[in-house]
């Protein structure tokens, strides 16, 4: 029925003017909404908007992370020569299949001591 739904908003309405109410007493509310008038104030002295002070700091924050950015460097390859059929693999990392098969076939420490470069 209509009437149940009105009951109902009128009852909503009531417990958002107190949680309203509530909230209007914090301090810390006080405090950012003083904070945020005097932000006002001084953007209308300087004929400056919201997005103006937003594009400032974004452009001193991008300019500071800018230098943290490190490259990293590349793998030094090495060589690696199979005595037995005389192949020549280049190895950045161990991750190579021929490298893997090698030590699967050969094992670790025998591979290891072909190492050339």
């Amino acid at each position: 029925m209509l009437i149940n739904e009105y009951r109902q908003k009128e009852k909503l309405l009531r417990q958002l003017q107190e949680e309203l109410s509530a909230l209007s007493e914090r301090e810390d509310l006080k405090k950012e909404l003083e904070f945020k008038s005097a932000i006002d104030e001084v953007l209308a002295k300087f004929g400056k908007t919201e997005a103006d002070l937003l594009e400032l700091f974004a452009k001193s924050e991008s300019a500071e992370a800018a230098p943290e950015q490190k490259a990293r460097r590349k793998r030094t390859p090495s060589k690696y020569k199979n005595p037995e059929t005389g192949e020549v693999i280049e190895v950045r990392g161990g991750r190579q299949k021929n490298y893997q098969d090698w030590i699967e076939q050969y094992g670790k420490e025998r591979v290891q001591s072909w190492k050339i470069g």
